[in-house]
């Protein structure tokens, strides 16, 4: 049964990002009337798509302080990374006017890879480090210019075991950099639930938690060790909390 649900998931995939690639095609091309269009082609994409994923799946979602989303603006957005089914679940909380960090291998993926692009999300090749420092450099700057929020999954890869892993640097950059609040958003253990990568697709209740932003407008890049420790820890807190929560929703 993981295994068709994940041939459907692929082939859901494939049909919105069709839908999603035309949109922001059809966004970008009226560019010069409407400037900065594209930039809502995100939402437009992940609401529908994950909407019809977690059906396909079974997903139950519950996301708490949900207001907490719109408090701070622009803002950078942090969540832990389980699942490529991180589009339908976590992707629910990234605010219009929003790009995406992905990795570069995004790209080769038919119609979802077009759609990422054409959208203004942003492509890192992660194995190359000067590239990757160029990158980021070039990430703050459209921040800054476009006044938008930023989306990024700070652990750099897929969690294999659902625990957190050590943060990498770049989404503190950016944010002490540009001043902007991370607002960390973390998603309960979707080990068996939702890991689209290994067929564990039983579906259940999942629990997102928006956290209060953190405000960087004090801190300065020597602080980025200490900050993005303290962030991390709040993190872990909170998916032990929201993982329990989710495991007690199961029960009922």
């Amino acid at each position: 049964m993981g295994f068709i649900k994940a041939v459907i998931l692929a082939l859901g995939l494939l049909v919105f990002g069709l839908i999603g690639f035309l949109g922001a095609t059809l966004a970008l091309l009226l560019s010069p009337v409407f400037p900065g269009l594209r930039f809502y082609s995100n939402s437009f994409f992940l609401e529908p798509f994950g909407w019809f994923a977690r059906k396909v799946v079974g997903v139950k979602l519950t996301v708490l302080n949900r207001e907490r989303i719109h408090s701070a603006r622009p803002a950078i957005f942090i969540g832990n990374h389980q699942s490529g089914l991180d589009l339908a679940v976590i992707g629910q909380c990234c605010p219009v006017r929003s790009v995406i960090v992905g990795k570069k291998e995004l790209k080769v993926i038919p119609l979802f890879g077009w759609f990422f692009w054409i959208a203004g999300n942003l492509l890192i090749d992660r194995a190359n480090k000067s590239s990757a420092k160029s990158e980021i450099e070039r990430v703050r700057k459209k921040l800054s210019e476009r006044n938008l929020n930023l989306a990024i999954f700070p652990e750099g890869t897929r969690s294999k075991t659902g625990e957190i892993l050590p943060f990498k640097r770049g989404a503190f950059y950016l944010a002490v950099s540009t001043g902007y609040p991370i607002i960390p958003v973390v998603c309960s253990n979707l080990q068996g639930k939702g890991i689209w990568e290994q067929f564990q697709l039983k579906g259940g209740n999942v629990v997102i938690s928006v956290l209060p932003p953190m405000e960087t407008g004090n801190l300065n890049l020597s602080d980025l060790s200490s900050f993005s420790d303290q962030v991390r820890n709040l993190m872990l807190e909170e998916y032990t909390r929201v993982s329990a929560l989710a495991e007690d929703l199961d029960r009922r």
